[in-house]
């Protein structure tokens, strides 16, 4: 087995491609590593273990990968999404799916079984030659240390803010967000933060998306970089670099969430067609927010057809059937006004279904991490059984 390099937090899949890959009976290649790394942008400095300063990059580590490769049947375990920050609409494929895609079609000779973080990975990467089973996303991170983790299930119901929105890294989509709520004067109702806003200027020339309306973007932007209502957290969120979510949870956000009662969930993929449902889902479920989820299309149907309750009855999530990312994001924060900016009625909508909210938080301390763990096998055991019957 080659371990590349793991990801914080990463128990759950690492035990899971252990389990997994124990059932092969031939001589097969198991690769397990970080997707992080072989990102074209991606440089990691640190002594080795002979206590020399070394720097290692993305050309590294897939020659790394490559070398790895020498059996007929290869197994890779491919932890995190497959995107670089700034993804658009007009981008075709994914930077890691586009390397993917070729690393395939220069082993056509293999057969390989690719395990993703990924939610519908096969919409880009179709070789013939490998078969894609998704293990659960980012969401899966620190299962140990989240299944410990106290819920909000008490919240401030004097507070004046109805709306939570967190956006730490640079998107598209949480700069078109920020942009747009403050277009519309909403950011009195909520908290929200914006830690990239000092790294662009013209958000429409950023973005590249074609909207209705540019001068409404514009000038909501515009708003935002003279705001002085925005959260002020440091980017430096952890204490150590290993991304400890759940102590940021404890740390930070809980307070957040203590004083709003819906939740604009500024996912990491938005504008690609595959996902990876990270922590920041997690955190609002242990938050008990009301969910309005900004992520790929079909987002919002996996999480419940998984069985997570996303409150359909409170939140209009028709957005999550829009293609266009500008449209999608539009409706999913207009569409759901009242429930936005109508303080008092939302706080009594909390009230009257908090059991639903523990309900949510009972179903991700367990049946979660068994429903990601159940489906890998169930279509792990198929592809291997195909494999050995010769098909």
């Amino acid at each position: 087995m080659s371990i590349l390099k793991r990801p914080p937090g990463d128990l759950f899949t690492f035990r899971l491609f252990f389990k997994l890959t124990s059932k092969i009976t031939v001589p097969c290649d198991k690769i397990y590593l970080w997707a992080t790394t072989i990102n074209p942008y991606y440089q990691y400095s640190d002594y080795d273990v002979t206590g020399n300063w070394k720097t290692l990059t993305a050309t590294d580590y897939r020659t790394q990968l490559t070398d790895s490769i020498k059996s007929n049947l290869v197994v890779i375990g491919l932890k995190d999404h497959l995107t670089s920050v700034d993804f658009n609409k007009e981008d075709t494929v994914p930077d890691i799916a586009e390397y993917l895609i070729e690393l395939f079609d220069n082993h056509i000779d293999k057969t390989f079984i690719l395990l993703t973080s990924v939610e519908g990975l096969d919409v880009y990467i179709k070789n013939l030659n490998v078969s894609i089973i998704p293990w659960g996303g980012d969401i899966t991170n620190h299962q140990r240390e989240y299944q410990k983790l106290e819920p909000v299930l008490e919240k401030n119901l004097d507070s004046k803010h109805t709306f939570l929105s967190l956006n730490r890294n640079r998107r598209t989509h949480r700069a078109m967000l920020v942009a747009l709520l403050h277009a519309l004067g909403w950011q009195k109702h909520g908290l929200i933060s914006c830690m990239f806003k000092d790294t662009i200027t013209d958000i429409i020339e950023y973005t590249k998306w074609k909207v209705s309306d540019s001068d409404l973007y514009s000038d909501g932007w515009n708003e935002l970089l003279t705001s002085t209502d925005l959260l002020t957290d440091s980017l430096a969120i952890y204490e150590k670099h290993d991304n400890d979510n759940v102590s940021n949870f404890k740390n930070s956000l809980k307070t957040y969430y203590e004083n709003t009662f819906v939740e604009i969930i500024s996912e990491t993929s938005y504008t690609e067609s595959c996902y990876n449902l990270t922590e920041k889902t997690l955190n609002s479920v242990y938050g008990c927010s009301f969910p309005i989820l900004l992520c790929s299309k079909g987002s919002v149907d996996f999480l419940r057809s998984m069985g997570l309750d996303m409150f359909d009855d409170i939140v209009d999530h028709s957005y999550d059937a829009i293609d266009d990312p500008a449209e999608r994001l539009e409706a999913a924060i207009i569409d759901n006004a009242e429930l936005l900016t109508n303080n008092k009625r939302t706080k009594d909508l909390w009230v009257q279904n908090k059991t639903r909210f523990e309900n949510n938080v009972d179903f991700c301390r367990e049946r979660l991490y068994n429903y990601y763990s159940d489906r890998a096998v169930r279509l792990f055991d198929k592809e291997i059984s195909n494999e050995l019957q010769g098909g």
